[in-house]
């Protein structure tokens, strides 16, 4: 999955628990520089950042 596609863009994400979570991606995280050596993004959701991993999206569109 190509995170990083999606910086600066509203997006929608389907996560692998059944999830979905609107929200406004903030940054980027490479697995280089993560310390679980996953890609990540920071999403704003509604002015809170969350920190989704890739391995836990199941799918990124944008919305």
């Amino acid at each position: 999955m190509k995170l990083w596609n999606f910086l600066r863009q509203n997006v929608k994400l389907v996560l692998k628990d059944g999830s979905i979570i609107s929200g406004f991606v903030q940054e980027y995280c490479n697995k280089d520089d993560n310390d679980e050596e996953i890609d990540s993004i920071g999403l704003d959701v509604d002015g809170t950042l969350y920190e989704y991993f890739e391995d836990e999206i199941l799918s990124i569109s944008v919305a």
